[in-house]
């Protein structure tokens, strides 16, 4: 069972699912996420940041992320797989392969998760990523499956 570790961790999550509300409704995705940032540096440049990394990995899915409602304690399997990239991404140079991403990373999503990870103030070294039901497999590929979290309020 994986956790919200550090504030930065739970803001990301909020802006996540501000990003896919945002989304279902045809509104501005970035100002939405901008509405919940709570920390180093510029509002609008985080969620551009979020905004880009979360668009290249539902390209590159072919699918919509999966979002928690946007008060739960629970994290949906995306949601935990989105931390678990953001901490990564630094790992992973572009599409090679390792232990922690099994599968690689293209080198537009290693980008905008660095750039990501950048504007929201958190180092991959400082925080620990969320572990992994089976790291063998992308955990993009389990869907609408919720975790129990501590709070991310």
């Amino acid at each position: 069972m994986s956790q919200i570790y550090s504030f930065p961790q739970a803001i990301f999550v909020k802006m996540f699912r501000r990003w896919a509300a945002a989304r279902a409704v045809d509104v501005d995705r970035r100002a939405a996420m901008a509405d919940v940032y709570r920390g180093p540096g510029s509002a609008m440049m985080a969620a551009v940041a979020c905004d880009s990394l979360f668009a290249l990995v539902e390209a590159h899915l072919e699918r919509e992320l999966t979002p928690e409602c946007c008060c739960s304690r629970a994290l949906t399997a995306d949601e935990a797989a989105l931390l678990g990239l953001l901490y990564h991404a630094g790992n992973a140079s572009g599409v090679t392969a390792d232990a922690a991403m099994p599968h690689g990373l293209s080198g537009a999503i290693c980008w905008a998760a660095l750039a990501a990870r950048r504007e929201l103030g958190l180092s991959s070294a400082a925080h620990r990523p969320p572990p992994l039901a089976d790291p063998l497999h992308c955990p993009f590929r389990q869907r609408a499956e919720s975790v129990d979290r501590r709070s991310l309020n």
